[in-house]
C-alpha cells in the first residue's frame, strides 16, 4: 500500500506522544513565559526610573533638614537691604548681628545660600563643605579647596537642581547672590556673567586673584547633560 505524507497535524501528534506534552501546554508555557519576561522588563524599568528618584527625595529631605536647623538659631543676617560697599572702610569684612546663631547648626552645614533676586521662588540651601562625593548625600556643596565666603580668592559652590532649584536657570547677569557663613557672616556677590556648558568645557574652576563666586549646576532640568557656571563678583557686606 502507498505511504502518503504525513499531514502537519499527525506529526504534532506523534511528537505529542513522543514527549507526553501536547501542543496546548507547551502553548501555554510558551505565553506564561513571556508574561513573565514582560513584568520582569517592566519591573526593570521602574527600577530605572525609581532608585534615582529615591536618592533625590532622599536628598531634598536633608537639604531640607539642614536649612531647618540652620534656621533653628534665630538667624536674621540675611534680612534686610545691602551694606557697605567694597572699598569702603573695613573692606569684605561684615559684622555679625545679634539675633544670629548659626554657628549652633550641626558641623556638617558650612553656608546659607540664597538668591533674593529670584525672591518668587524662597530658593536657599545650606551648603556642606567637601569634595563632589557629597553632592551623592546633598544638594549643594562648598568645594573645601576653594576660598572661604568674603575672603581673596574663587570661592565654588557646586549644587544639584532637583529637587529644589527648578527655575534657578532664570538667575542671571546683575542679580545678587547671598552667602552666611557660620559666624553670622552674610556677603553679597553681583553675577558678572553666565553661561551653559557641556561639562569638559568648564574652565572657571580655578583660583582667582578677585572677590569671586562660581556657581555650577546641572542643565536641562532632570536631564542634566550640560552645566550651567555662575560668576559673581563680591560687592557688599551685611551689617
Amino acid at each position: 500500500m502507498a505511504e502518503f505524507p504525513q499531514s502537519r497535524r499527525g506529526r504534532r501528534a506523534e511528537l505529542s506522544q513522543a514527549t507526553g506534552i501536547d501542543q496546548g501546554t507547551r502553548g501555554h508555557w510558551v505565553r506564561r513565559g513571556l508574561v513573565v519576561t514582560g513584568l520582569l522588563l517592566i519591573l526593570a524599568g521602574v527600577a530605572v526610573i525609581a532608585v534615582p528618584l529615591y536618592f533625590v527625595w532622599q536628598r531634598g529631605k536633608a537639604d531640607d533638614q539642614a536649612l531647618a536647623e540652620w534656621n533653628a538659631g534665630g538667624s536674621q543676617a540675611i534680612v534686610g537691604g545691602l551694606g557697605a560697599p567694597i572699598g569702603s572702610a573695613g573692606e569684605g569684612a561684615a559684622e555679625a548681628p545679634l539675633t544670629c546663631h548659626a554657628s549652633s547648626a550641626p558641623p556638617d552645614d558650612y553656608a546659607l545660600v540664597r538668591f533674593p533676586s529670584l525672591a518668587q521662588y524662597s530658593y536657599a540651601g545650606v551648603a556642606g563643605d567637601g569634595t563632589w562625593d557629597l553632592l551623592r548625600h546633598r544638594s549643594m556643596v562648598h568645594y573645601k579647596d576653594s576660598a572661604s565666603p568674603g575672603d581673596l580668592g574663587n570661592v565654588i559652590i557646586g549644587f544639584h537642581r532637583e529637587p529644589h532649584y527648578e527655575h534657578i536657570d532664570l538667575l542671571k547677569k546683575g542679580d545678587v547672590v547671598d552667602i552666611q557663613d557660620r559666624s553670622c557672616h552674610t556677603f553679597h556677590y553681583r553675577v558678572t556673567s553666565m553661561a551653559v556648558k557641556y561639562p569638559n568645557e568648564v574652565n572657571e574652576l580655578t583660583q582667582t586673584s578677585g572677590h569671586d563666586l562660581t556657581l555650577i549646576t546641572c542643565t536641562p532640568w532632570w536631564r542634566d547633560y550640560q552645566r550651567i557656571v555662575w560668576r559673581a563678583t563680591l560687592i557688599t557686606a551685611a551689617a
